[in-house]
C-alpha cells in the first residue's frame, strides 16, 4: 500500500510513462490486475494509447474505468446495491414533488420553488453538498454561525428541510450520481479485482471531497495507488502557494492526497518528478517550450527571435475566424503533408464557434469531429412535443398550431401545411373553435373544391388533438394521466416508425451523427416519460407545469457522439476536450469573456455567501475568484497541446458588429514573444488564403469584380485562369461570371406569348393600364403571371374602401327610392338612412369573418362616425349647386359600345375596360349638359395633372369621357364640368373660436380634381362662391381671375387632355399586347413606382447592377403641359 505521485510540467510524458510502466508490470505479472481510472470522456482515447504502445497491442490485465465506470463493474461484481441510479431529470421531478409538499416549512424559498429555475439551483446545491461531503447535520452547525446573517441562515435552514427530505424519499430506492461513490466506497473493499490491484488515476486537475474518500479507501485496499498532475519541476510541491498562483490548485491537490494517505497510513513515496531534462513534446520548438515555461510565471524573460511556432490572427468576426482557420488546416494537409488528427481546435466559446466550424468543414469537405454532447432540443421529435403542449396552452393560436404542423412529424406535409396556413391568415382562424368548426368562406380566387380539400386538411390536423386537448386542460388530471394522453397520441400517428424512416434516410446519406441522434431520440423521450410517472404519477399539475418539467427533461438530454473515423480534426472546449499527439492547434476565439471564460454568477448562494463559508472553512465549488485562478491553469494546459505551432486568434467583432476586445491571454503571449506581430485577414496576400476551390469561392468572385472594374492584380488574374480551366468547374465559374458581370437587358416577351397570356381582347381597368405606366415589368407581374399577395385577415383598406362605397350607393338608393329629392332631404332622414346603409355593408364584412378582433370593432365605430360625416359633407356640396347625381356606381360592363371603354387597338385587337364610375353629376342649363364626375377615394390619393399628363392617373379622365359619351347618346351639347376626388375621412380641425365650424370642416372636405375654368360653369356647381369656395379646388383673386394655385382648365384644355389619355390607352394597350415588360420604374420628384410596390422583394430591380435605373420624369407646370398638349394636335 502506497501513494506515488507522478509529476512534471505538461507535455513532460507523465501519462506515457505510467503507461509504459504498467505495461510492462503488466506483462511481468499477467495475474495482477491493472485499473486506469481518468475522467469519462478520456476513457476511449486512454484505451487507444494503451493499444498502441503494448508491444502485443493488447491489455487483457489493464483495464480502462472512469469512477462512475468503476462503480458499476464493482456493484455487479459484488452485488448488495440494489438502488436505482437517479440522474439530473429525475432529481428535478422529486424536488418538484417534494417542494409542493413542504413549502409551508420552507421560509424564503418556498414561494419560488414552483418555478423551474429554482429547481435547477436547488438541484445544484444538493449536488455540491453530497460531492463536498456536507451532511444534513453539518448544516446545522453552519447556520448556528451564521445566525447574524439572517438571508444566509433562512437559506440553510430551506436547504436542510429540502436535503432531509430528499434523502429520506431517495432512502432504499434511489441513488444519485454523486452518492454513487459514496456508496462505492462502502462497498469496494468487497471487491476481488480492486483488493491487491495497482490503479492509476490519470487526467484530473484535482477531486472532489467525495472523490477523495474514495481514494482513501482504494488506497488501503491497493498495492499501489499511482497519481499523476501537473506541476513545473522547478515547484516544490508540499509547498503551498497563493491562490493565484498558477499551480495553486495542484498543490492543493498534492496537500489534500497527502492528508488522506496520512489518516490511513499509507505510504507516500518520493514524488517522481519529470521535465527536468529535455521535455520531448517539444524537442523540435524551443519556442513552445519556451512558452510552457514562462507563461504566468512573471518571470520577466522573453523570446527574441521571429518563429512561426507561435502565431497570432485577428479576425473581422466569429464567421471569417472560422474561414481563416479552416483554410489553414486545408493548406497544412496540402502543403506540409500534416495528417488531420495532428491539429485540432479549442475554444472557450463553443456555443458560438461549433457550429461555424461544422458548416466550414461540411462546406470544404474537412473530416472534423465536434467533441461535445449534442442536445436535443433542436430534434423535431422534441419540437413536436414541445409545440404540441404549447398549442394545447395557448388554445391553437396560429403561432403554435403551426409550429406544431411544421415539425415534420403530423401527418400533415409541407404543401397542405401552407394551404392551412394561407387560409387561417386570410381568415383570421383562432382558437380551438375555430378550426373545428367548418370553414365556409373561399379565398378569392378559391372554388369550392380547393375550400372542400382545406376542410379536409383541417379534419386531417386536428385528427386525435380533441381528446387530448380534453386530457391536458382537465384540472383534475395527474401527471399520469397527461403522459398516458400524450403517448396515446403519439402511438395513433405513428411517431416511432417516422423517426426509424428518418434514422435510415440519414444512414444512407452518410450522416452517421444525425443517424445515431435519431436513433436515440425516441428511447430517451420515453425514459423521460417514465420517469414522469414513477415520480409523479400521482401529483395533480397545471399543464404549464407539466410543459415546464418536460422542457427541463429536454434541456438535459445530451446525444454522445463517436468520431466516425480516425484521421479527423477534433473541434472542442478548452476545459473538456482530451487532446492526444497534437502537432498544431488552433485557439480559437481567445476574446474577454470567453477565454478565461466567465463564471455564472447565479445561484441559491451568492459570491458573498460562498466567500463567508469558505472563511468559516466549508469548501464547496470554486467561487468567482477562485474560478478565474483555475480558468489561468485551463488555458496553461490548452497552450502547451501542441507539438510544433500554436495558432491563437480572436474576433475584432461579433456577428451583429458589436466591437469585442481580446482576451489578456493574447497581451501575455505578446509579451514572452515580442517578435510576433498580429496578422489580420487585410495583410494576409491572395497566395497565401488559397486552400481548395470550395474555399476560395469568394476570393475568385472578388477577382472577376475586380477584372470587371479593371483593377484586379497578377495573382487574382492567375486564380481566375486557374478556375477557368478546370473542367469541373466550368459550369459554376461561368454563373460566376454571369453574376459579377451582369447587366440587365430589356428583352420583350414577344407578341406570340403576351397573345397566350393576355389573349387578343386586354380587359382590365384603369389602374392596370396605370400600373403599367408606373411599371411594366410589375404590370407583367400582376396581370401577366399572375402573382398576387397572400390574404391577411383584418380590415384592411380595401375592405374600408368597399364598404364606404356599398354604403354610399345604399344611401343614394334609399333617396332615389323616396319622395325627397337630394337637395331636401331632412337630416334625421339622412343620419338614418346612412346608419342603415353602413350596417347593411358591414354586415357583408362581418360574414366574412371580419370584424371579430376588439381592433377592428374600434375600426368599424371609426367608419361609422366617417360615413355619417361623409354623407353630410356630400348633402351640403350638391345643396351649394345646381348639379344633382344622375347615376351612381355605373359599371362599364353597360356602357361596352362607347369609344372611350371599348378600345380598338389593331384589325384583331381591342381593349375593353372594366370599372365603375362612383357618381355622375348631371346640370342641365339651357340647352346644355354639363358633366362631373365624383370618385370617392378613402386613401391619400390627390389629383396631379402631371400624373395624368404621364399616364400615372388615368381615372377620372377616362371616367369624364365615359361620362360624356353617355350623355351624348341622349341628346344636348355635353360640356365637361370638372373631376374631382371626393376623400372620405373625417378631418381633424384646429380649435379656432371666430370661424363657423361646418364651413371649416367642408373647406377640409373639398372635392380635388381639375374644374372647368367657365365662371358660369362654376357658379352652377358653387352658387355661393366669394373668394375661396369651400366645395372646389379654386379661389378668386380681388379682380374676379383665379389665382395660380386654383386647380381650373379651359373646357378646350379639358377636352385635349381628354384626347391625350384616349391616346395613352390605346399606346398602353398596344404595348402590352406587343409583350412590353420593361423593368423601368418611373420616378417623379420624391415620388417612384417601388414606393408601395409590393412585388419589390421579387423583381430583382437593385440600381448597383448595370441597366437598373428608373425612369426620370421631369416635373412640369400647367402651363407647360397644355402648351405640349396643344402641339401633340397641331
Amino acid at each position: 500500500m502506497a501513494l506515488q505521485l507522478i509529476l512534471g510540467n505538461a507535455g513532460a510524458g507523465k501519462s506515457h510513462y505510467i503507461f509504459e510502466k504498467i505495461i510492462q508490470e503488466s506483462m511481468e505479472h499477467p495475474t495482477k490486475q491493472y485499473l486506469i481510472i481518468v475522467p469519462e470522456q478520456f476513457t476511449m482515447q486512454t484505451q487507444k494509447d494503451l493499444v498502441m504502445m503494448h508491444p502485443r497491442h493488447g491489455i487483457m490485465n489493464i483495464d480502462v474505468l472512469s469512477f462512475e465506470r468503476l462503480a458499476h463493474r464493482v456493484f455487479s461484481e459484488v452485488g448488495g446495491e440494489h438502488r436505482k441510479i437517479l440522474e439530473d431529470t429525475g432529481k428535478s421531478l422529486v424536488l418538484r414533488k417534494l417542494a409542493e409538499e413542504k413549502k409551508d416549512e420552507l421560509t424564503l424559498l418556498g414561494g419560488s420553488l414552483r418555478k423551474l429555475g429554482y429547481i435547477s439551483e436547488v438541484k445544484s446545491l444538493l449536488s455540491e453538498f453530497v460531492q463536498y461531503r456536507i451532511e444534513p447535520e453539518d448544516l446545522t452547525q453552519i447556520m448556528e454561525q451564521n445566525k447574524s446573517n439572517p438571508q444566509l441562515y433562512f437559506k440553510l435552514k430551506d436547504m436542510k428541510v429540502i436535503y432531509e427530505s430528499f434523502r429520506q424519499y431517495l432512502k432504499d430506492t434511489y441513488l444519485t450520481a454523486e452518492e454513487l461513490l459514496k456508496a462505492l466506497e462502502n462497498t469496494v473493499e468487497q471487491s476481488r479485482s480492486v483488493r491487491n490491484s495497482v490503479i492509476v488515476l490519470d487526467g484530473y486537475h484535482g477531486f472532489t471531497p467525495i472523490q477523495l474518500g474514495l481514494i482513501g479507501r482504494l488506497l488501503t485496499l491497493t498495492d499501489e495507488l499511482y497519481v499523476t498532475m501537473t506541476l513545473d519541476h522547478r515547484e516544490e510541491p508540499f509547498q503551498m502557494e497563493a491562490e493565484h498562483q498558477l499551480f495553486y490548485a495542484t498543490k492543493k491537490t498534492i496537500q489534500d492526497l497527502k492528508k488522506v494517505a496520512e489518516q490511513t497510513g499509507v505510504e507516500i513515496r518520493k514524488p517522481i518528478m519529470l521535465g527536468k531534462d529535455k521535455i520531448w513534446r517539444y524537442k523540435d520548438a524551443p519556442a513552445l517550450r519556451f512558452l510552457e515555461e514562462h507563461i504566468y510565471r512573471h518571470s520577466r524573460r522573453f523570446w527574441n527571435e521571429e518563429t512561426d511556432a507561435v502565431t497570432l490572427f485577428a479576425a473581422r468576426t466569429p464567421r471569417s475566424e472560422v474561414e481563416c482557420i479552416s483554410r489553414e488546416i486545408l493548406k497544412l494537409v496540402r502543403d506540409e503533408k500534416f495528417r488531420y488528427r495532428e491539429m485540432a481546435v479549442v475554444t472557450g466559446d463553443l456555443d458560438t464557434y461549433g457550429p461555424l466550424f461544422e458548416q466550414t468543414f461540411a462546406r470544404l469537405e474537412i473530416p472534423g469531429f465536434m467533441d461535445a454532447k449534442r442536445d436535443v432540443l433542436k430534434n423535431p421529435f422534441v419540437e413536436f412535443l414541445r409545440a404540441l403542449l404549447l398549442a394545447v396552452q395557448e388554445d391553437f393560436s396560429y403561432e403554435s398550431m403551426f409550429r406544431l404542423l411544421r415539425s415534420g412529424m403530423t401527418p400533415v406535409d409541407r404543401r397542405e401545411t401552407d394551404l392551412l396556413e394561407n387560409y387561417v391568415i386570410a381568415r383570421g382562424i383562432r382558437g380551438f373553435s375555430g378550426w373545428k368548426r367548418e370553414w365556409k368562406y373561399p379565398l378569392k380566387q378559391m372554388t369550392e373544391e380547393k375550400l372542400a380539400e382545406v376542410n379536409t386538411l383541417r379534419e386531417k390536423a386536428l385528427s386525435g388533438l380533441e381528446p387530448l386537448r380534453k386530457s391536458l386542460k382537465d384540472k383534475k388530471a395527474d401527471a399520469e394521466v397527461m403522459t398516458r394522453s400524450i403517448y396515446e397520441y403519439l402511438t395513433d400517428l405513428s411517431v416511432q416508425e417516422h423517426l426509424l424512416q428518418y434514422e435510415q434516410q440519414f444512414e444512407q446519406e452518410g450522416n452517421l451523427s444525425l443517424a445515431k441522434e435519431y436513433s436515440q431520440i425516441y428511447g430517451m423521450v420515453m425514459d423521460l416519460f417514465d420517469k414522469l410517472v414513477m415520480l409523479l404519477g400521482d401529483c395533480q399539475v397545471s399543464l404549464e407545469e407539466y410543459a415546464q418539467l418536460l422542457d427541463a427533461g429536454f434541456s438535459e438530454m445530451k446525444v454522445g457522439l463517436i468520431p466516425a473515423g480516425t484521421d479527423q480534426v477534433v473541434v472542442g472546449d478548452m476545459e473538456r476536450s482530451r487532446l492526444k499527439d497534437i502537432k498544431i492547434l488552433f485557439f480559437a476565439g481567445v476574446n474577454e469573456g470567453s477565454v478565461p471564460r466567465q463564471k455564472d454568477s447565479g445561484g441559491l448562494l451568492s459570491e458573498m455567501d460562498r466567500e463567508t463559508l469558505l472563511s468559516q472553512n466549508v469548501e464547496l465549488s470554486p467561487t468567482s475568484r477562485q474560478e478565474t485562478c483555475i480558468q489561468k491553469y485551463y488555458m496553461y494546459v490548452n497552450l502547451t497541446r501542441p507539438s510544433m505551432r500554436l495558432k491563437l486568434s480572436w474576433s475584432l467583432a461579433d456577428e451583429g458588429g458589436n466591437a469585442l476586445r481580446p482576451s489578456y491571454l493574447i497581451r501575455s503571449v505578446q509579451e514572452l514573444f515580442p517578435q510576433v506581430a498580429v496578422e489580420t485577414e487585410a495583410e494576409q496576400e491572395l497566395l497565401d488564403r488559397l486552400a481548395s476551390p470550395e474555399g476560395n469561392l469568394s476570393d475568385v468572385t472578388e477577382a472577376l469584380q475586380a477584372a470587371r472594374e479593371g483593377t484586379y492584380d497578377a495573382q487574382q488574374k492567375m486564380l481566375a485562369r486557374w478556375y477557368a480551366e478546370q473542367a469541373d468547374w466550368n459550369q459554376k465559374l461561368d454563373r460566376l461570371m454571369d453574376a459579377v458581370f451582369y447587366s440587365r437587358k430589356e428583352e420583350p416577351i414577344g407578341k406570340a406569348v403576351a397573345r397566350t397570356l393576355y389573349g387578343t381582347l386586354l380587359e382590365g381597368s384603369v389602374t392596370r393600364l396605370e400600373q403599367f405606366a408606373a411599371c411594366s415589368y410589375a404590370h407583367f407581374l400582376q396581370y401577366g403571371l399572375r402573382l398576387k399577395e397572400r390574404e391577411e385577415y383584418g380590415l384592411q383598406a380595401v375592405d374600408m374602401g368597399n364598404v364606404f362605397h356599398d354604403a354610399l350607393k345604399y344611401f343614394s338608393d334609399k333617396i332615389e327610392a323616396s319622395e325627397y329629392d337630394w337637395f331636401h332631404v331632412p337630416e334625421e332622414k339622412r343620419t338614418a338612412w346612412m346608419e342603415e346603409a353602413l350596417e347593411h355593408a358591414l354586415q357583408i364584412c362581418a360574414e366574412k369573418g371580419l370584424g371579430e378582433e376588439a381592433t377592428d370593432a374600434y375600426t368599424m365605430e371609426r367608419m361609422k362616425r366617417i360615413g355619417q360625416r361623409t354623407a353630410w359633407a356630400l348633402m351640403e356640396q350638391l345643396r351649394k349647386g345646381n348639379f344633382a347625381p344622375e347615376k351612381t356606381e355605373v359599371s362599364f360592363r353597360n356602357l361596352e359600345q362607347l369609344p372611350s371603354v371599348s378600345v380598338l387597338l389593331s384589325e384583331d385587337e381591342r381593349m375593353r375596360l372594366e370599372g365603375r364610375i362612383d357618381r355622375v353629376d348631371i346640370c342641365r342649363e339651357q340647352g346644355n349638359v354639363y358633366v362631373r364626375v365624383i370618385d370617392y377615394k378613402s386613401g391619400s390619393t390627390r389629383f396631379d395633372l402631371t400624373s395624368v399628363y404621364y399616364g400615372l392617373q388615368l381615372q377620372l379622365a377616362v371616367y369624364l369621357n365615359a361620362a360624356m359619351d353617355m350623355e351624348s347618346r341622349e341628346g344636348g351639347e355635353v360640356h365637361p364640368a370638372g373631376m374631382f376626388y371626393y376623400h372620405i375621412e373625417d378631418p381633424m380641425l384646429d380649435y379656432e373660436e371666430e370661424e363657423d365650424t361646418e364651413r371649416r370642416m367642408l373647406k377640409e372636405l373639398a372635392f380635388n380634381g381639375l374644374v372647368n375654368a367657365d365662371p358660369e360653369v362654376v357658379k352652377l356647381m358653387d352658387k355661393e362662391l366669394h373668394g375661396s369656395s369651400d366645395i372646389l379646388p379654386i379661389r378668386l383673386k380681388k379682380d374676379g381671375t383665379y389665382t395660380a394655385a386654383s386647380s381650373v382648365a379651359e373646357e378646350q384644355e379639358l377636352l385635349r387632355l381628354s384626347r391625350h389619355v384616349n391616346r395613352k390607352l390605346t399606346e398602353y394597350g398596344q404595348r402590352i399586347l406587343a409583350g412590353e415588360v420593361s423593368l423601368a420604374p418611373y420616378e417623379l420628384q420624391d415620388d417612384n413606382a417601388c414606393r408601395f410596390c409590393t412585388f419589390h422583394s421579387v423583381c430583382g430591380f437593385d440600381r448597383r447592377l448595370d441597366g437598373c435605373e428608373k425612369r426620370r420624369l421631369t416635373p412640369l407646370n400647367k402651363d407647360e403641359i397644355w402648351r405640349r398638349l396643344e402641339e401633340e394636335e397641331s
